[in-house]
């Protein structure tokens, strides 16, 4: 039986955990490149396999094992909770189910659930919470905000659902400025995260039409020119990868072409 095809939360997850221990690791001063890190981790090691291990993080090709990712968190704390952090399962297999929804929203940091929670359980909020949460820009809070999404789709709440899918788009940027371990990892992140969000309306009494969100327009309408800039260099970068240009929405070919001439 073989390995499980990769997805695009596979990718995401490991891109962002090898960016957040590299970013902290190189700005000691004691690391320069991907050849200094791999000394600092492993020593001179002649088996090759091992050698090439954090090349195939950097872009996500392979999954760090439980060991590995204990041995980064003794060298660089936090760099665990990244790769671990529930968004990734929850993307990954689409927990929609209302009583799910809430077990996750209560494993959730107490910053975040004092806006939405009350003793274990679910308080009156109205938008001003969820704006506090955007406000964060993090991925607790892009999280929570996707919950919620969801939960109010599943109570009919069309209000909460559109509130989060909202705030959620137009979130994406901040989350971005604060974190930049998510410079290159954001591509299929928010890939992913706008195939599963959508703003509702009902057509007459009871035909519900989603409407889906593109993160490349508010990048391209909404950024400020460095973030968008940062943006698209990093999906430039996927787009001529052998092994990750196929994750990349298509575009037009001479687009494509255009970007290989430009990067490569």
């Amino acid at each position: 039986m073989g390995r499980p095809l990769r997805t695009r939360i596979d990718f995401a997850k490991t891109i962002s955990w090898y960016d957040f221990f590299y970013n902290q690791l190189v700005s000691f001063g004691r690391y320069k490149n991907d050849y200094d890190m791999e000394k600092f981790f492993y020593g001179y090691q002649k088996d090759h396999k091992v050698q090439s291990l954090f090349k195939k993080y950097k872009f996500g090709l392979s999954t760090p094992q439980k060991y590995q990712i204990i041995n980064v968190e003794s060298k660089c704390i936090g760099s665990s909770q990244i790769i671990n952090h529930p968004l990734w399962k929850i993307l990954k297999y689409q927990i929609f189910d209302e009583d799910l929804i809430l077990l996750e929203l209560a494993t959730l940091p107490h910053y975040i659930l004092e806006f939405i929670s009350s003793n274990g359980r679910i308080k009156d909020f109205d938008k001003s919470c969820l704006e506090h949460i955007a406000s964060y820009g993090s991925l607790d809070s892009l999280c929570t905000l996707y919950l919620l999404h969801h939960w109010g789709v599943t109570i009919n709440s069309t209000a909460l659902s559109n509130d989060c899918c909202s705030l959620l788009i137009n979130s994406l940027e901040l989350l971005l400025k604060r974190n930049p371990h998510f410079h290159r990892s954001h591509v299929f992140l928010f890939d992913e995260l706008c195939d599963q969000i959508f703003l509702m309306e009902l057509k007459g009494y009871s035909r519900p039409l989603k409407i889906k969100l593109n993160w490349r327009e508010y990048r391209r309408k909404n950024w400020s020119n460095e973030v968008k800039e940062i943006s698209t260099q990093a999906e430039a970068d996927f787009r001529i990868h052998p092994k990750l240009q196929d994750f990349i929405p298509s575009t037009d070919p001479n687009l494509v072409e255009l970007y290989k001439k430009l990067f490569v």
